[in-house]
């Protein structure tokens, strides 16, 4: 029988329970071996289950190990976003007692065998694309997926025996295509760690030959004028003022339309929030690994604002932005945010605009700063076709991975020899 004739059933039919998670007061690293974690749902974002991507739960009272993720649950997350929301995995490795959160559900199924069948199915086109029109919620929030709109989901049912060929092909063509996605992510893996050993030897006068002694100074003496956090603003599709830029703008250095929200604010009072070019933007709060991320601004002045959650550099004559902020992009500089980062239980890690103006910078003469820059942007040009390459062999082997998952809903997977 192939897949054409295969009965089409909906995810209701198969489901015995769906249990939802709760909301909790939590710190936000991972429990240790004595604590309670409750998932993010970046534990079930990314293909796999990761009890590492937990907080703590800070409310004992509410511990309930009904609520523990056990190995073999099949998890889905009930809100993220649009590209997210009703990712699933099955939990194979369990070493942390974590508790399901309000936007993680564990599906269960009246008969455990379909759990492989299901999971590839929601991972396929045809399942995303279901979840997809069947989640709630506009461009600028979070997607949620009601339990529902989960059962009225419609798969093709294949008998036991050729379920059980099907899976066993498709894992069998996955793991393979697995095995190459692996090693792209080791090379850009490499690739970060060859970014972070350049900008290590830029600003230590590693890179190219030092012409003069250099200076050490506090960043508080580099910059044109007061450092400025920006502002606080609500955002709506609805609202016709001045967009402002979002925190994935500097996390990912693309100071794009798609990484802004429309806000409410009346343009004549925003004087001096404008971004300029050569503007440099901190995170003042992030996750831990994020707070204190930098970039800067080389596009039109007067494009967008900024919010409340980054400060703004302003340099002064005697340092070229861009070794400004190959100062704060460095492994020292990084380390020293992370170091001063604050944050009180259940709350994101913060800076100050004093930490950042305490910030010590290594200062070559502005030729030298000019050279240094040089390379190392000739240097980072090569690894940015490096990682080009890479991206799109990625993005090659995602079109191939949904290639492998429709032939296998239509009954149409051959075993490779």
């Amino acid at each position: 029988m192939s897949g054409g004739a295969w009965p089409v059933v909906s995810l209701g039919e198969l489901i015995e329970t769906i249990e939802a998670g709760s909301s909790f007061r939590c710190r936000e690293t991972p429990p240790e071996s004595h604590e309670v974690g409750v998932a993010k749902v970046s534990a079930v974002s990314w293909g796999h289950y990761n009890d590492n991507e937990s907080k703590t739960c800070l409310d004992p009272s509410r511990i309930d190990e009904q609520h523990l993720i056990k190995k073999g649950d099949f998890l889905i997350s009930r809100a993220n976003t649009v590209q997210l929301v009703g990712a699933c995995v099955i939990a194979e490795r369990v070493t942390r007692k974590v508790m399901l959160s309000d936007k993680t559900l564990r599906i269960q199924f009246k008969d455990p065998t379909l759990k492989p069948w299901v999971l590839h199915f929601l991972r396929s086109r045809q399942g995303r694309n279901q979840i997809e029109a069947l989640c709630t919620g506009n461009q600028e929030s979070m997607r949620n997926i009601s339990q529902k709109s989960l059962r009225q989901i419609r798969l093709p049912l294949a008998p036991p025996e050729e379920r059980e060929l099907v899976i066993a092909d498709l894992d069998l063509h996955l793991s393979r295509l697995q095995a190459i996605i692996e090693t792209f992510d080791i090379i850009q893996a490499r690739i970060k760690q060859a970014r972070a050993s350049i900008l290590k030897a830029a600003v230590e006068g590693q890179l190219v030959p030092r012409a003069t002694k250099w200076e050490t100074k506090p960043l508080s003496e580099l910059i044109s004028e007061p450092l400025r956090n920006g502002k606080s603003a609500k955002t709506s599709l609805n609202t016709t003022g001045p967009r402002v830029v979002t925190l994935t703008a500097v996390t990912q250095n693309s100071f794009c339309e798609e990484n802004t929200k429309p806000t409410d604010l009346d343009p004549k009072d925003l004087d001096d929030l404008w971004m300029l070019p050569c503007d440099i933007f901190v995170q003042r709060s992030n996750a831990p690994d994020l707070v204190g991320t930098s970039a800067i601004y080389t596009g039109s002045p007067n494009w967008a604002i900024f919010p409340d959650l980054l400060i703004r550099i302003r340099c002064s004559g005697f340092i070229l932005p861009r070794w400004m902020l190959i100062n704060l992009q460095s492994p020292a500089a990084r380390a020293y945010f992370k170091k001063k980062a604050k944050g009180s239980s259940g709350s994101m890690p913060k800076i100050s605009q004093e930490h950042v103006n305490n910030l010590t910078i290594n200062l070559p003469l502005l030729e030298e700063q000019r050279l240094i820059t040089a390379e190392v942007d000739r240097r980072f040009s090569v690894l940015d076709y490096v990682e080009s390459t890479v991206e799109a062999s990625l993005a090659r082997c995602t079109k191939v991975r949904q290639a492998v998952l429709k032939r296998a809903f239509e009954g149409r997977l051959v075993t490779a020899a």
